[in-house]
């Protein structure tokens, strides 16, 4: 066991642990195997697509579209108790 933890393996009070903002060493290993397959993907990834189905596109196309667009929430609207006997709601769009 090291020093600055108990028999149970915590740190002892007192010990901080790892300083704030330090990298985490797997982390960062990880991040740079991942950068490099990404590197190797790209080159063929035009080609790949370019083979792809139509609907194959499409797919990969709403797929990647969370990365860059806001997701839009759904919003529940109460219109109040049924018996009150709303029955058309309308909208209008007005310019500015």
């Amino acid at each position: 066991m090291k020093a600055n933890r108990n028999k149970k393996g915590q740190f002892v009070s007192g010990n901080q642990g790892r300083p704030k903002g330090a990298g985490n060493k797997l982390t960062s290993d990880r991040k740079e195997r991942i950068a490099e397959v990404l590197a190797k993907l790209e080159e063929s990834l035009l080609d790949d697509i370019e083979t792809m189905k139509p609907k194959e596109k499409i797919q990969l196309w709403v797929d990647l579209q969370e990365f860059i667009q806001p997701k839009l929430q759904r919003v529940a609207v109460d219109l109040g108790p049924a018996e009150e006997g709303i029955n058309k709601i309308t909208f209008e769009v007005v310019k500015s």
